[in-house]
């Protein structure tokens, strides 16, 4: 079976290449020609350059395939312009859009499509599941936004004939964190920068067991379903005291008032915007998320698609900490 990759040398992306190959399955990784491929260095592979934006791209790389597992997508909470904004929009809405309709007109056999939790509302008191509805607009958060309008029409070319999974990760921590996307949470407390903590809480799952967890959906998950590939819910204080404990640095002690960590994300972002010109250490966005108790069951695909047992998060940071040492991060 030959299975096409998109958004392949993404943090994701490359955990699930590795992962297909070792279940032995033929990969195609649709590449950008500016895309760092450190991740698929030495892979047996087949590189194929192209670009979601590009419908003729996608229709070439789709030939000869089965399946398609659509990973592609800019995760960002930081949206400095309009540009930017527009591109962001452009590459998770309409750059789904292009990759599930040539994939409906090449009639492979499933696709799986990345999505995240991010799409599924929460609840109080208890995780969210898959029937959740979304109510999470209100932070008005771009990437979160774009992701659920992505959905949206991916459910609506499902409605057309396409033999589509979807799946929603939570946070995930790992290997391969090239840009870096979490793992950024990790540097910066190595690093000495995080001097608080906000109330609120996530869901944290490693990125190998995510990456599992799409194969899992191809193998046993049902056309038309969903599935929530996470592990365990914490505090954004106890997930910070796990990273405190494994990089060798104290934890923080203070919890951040919201109005204090709204208007250090402002600065944060001004300053990035206008003088640094690299992504902030915070954005109003995180902020936001912060004050959030982001919290799921992955009950659904550990009965649905066998999505367990999942490796323990002090592991996955770990495992993220050594690699980014390794790597030169740190």
């Amino acid at each position: 079976m030959k299975v096409l990759v998109t958004g392949a040398t993404g943090f994701l992306g490359v955990n699930l290449v590795r992962r297909l190959i070792q279940e032995g399955l033929m990969v195609r990784a649709l590449i950008r020609n500016t895309s760092n491929t450190l991740g698929l260095e030495r892979l047996d592979i087949e590189k194929f350059y192209g670009d979601v934006l590009n419908r003729e791209s996608i229709a070439n790389a789709l030939k000869g395939c089965d399946v398609v597992f659509h990973t592609a997508g800019i995760v960002s909470l930081w949206v400095p312009n309009k540009q930017a904004k527009k591109m962001m929009w452009d590459v998770n809405v309409g750059g789904t859009i292009n990759v599930l309709e040539e994939a409906l007109k090449s009639n492979v056999e499933k696709v799986v499509y990345t999505s995240t939790v991010s799409t599924i509302g929460i609840k109080k008191g208890e995780p969210a599941d898959e029937t959740t509805s979304f109510n999470l607009g209100y932070l008005d958060i771009d990437y979160i936004n774009s992701k659920y309008e992505a959905e949206i029409k991916a459910q609506q070319i499902l409605g057309k004939g396409l033999p589509l999974i979807i799946v929603n990760p939570s946070y995930m921590f790992g290997e391969w964190d090239i840009k870096p996307t979490s793992g950024r949470m990790i540097l910066e407390m190595a690093k000495g920068k995080i001097i608080g903590y906000p109330p609120g809480g996530n869901n944290f799952v490693d990125v190998e067991d995510v990456a599992k967890g799409h194969f899992l959906a191809l193998k046993n998950g049902k056309v038309g379903e969903r599935y929530i590939l996470a592990s365990q819910n914490l505090t954004y204080r106890e997930i910070f005291e796990k990273i405190a404990q494994i990089v060798g640095v104290k934890p923080p002690t203070m919890r951040i008032p919201y109005s204090l960590s709204m208007g250090m994300s402002y600065l944060s972002e001004q300053w990035s915007k206008h003088i640094s010109k690299k992504e902030p250490m915070i954005t109003v966005g995180l902020s936001k998320m912060g004050y959030v108790n982001h919290y799921f069951t992955p009950q659904k695909a550990i009965k649905g698609i066998e999505f367990s047992p999942q490796t323990p998060i002090d592991e996955s940071i770990k495992k993220a900490f050594y690699w980014f040492k390794r790597y030169g991060y740190l």
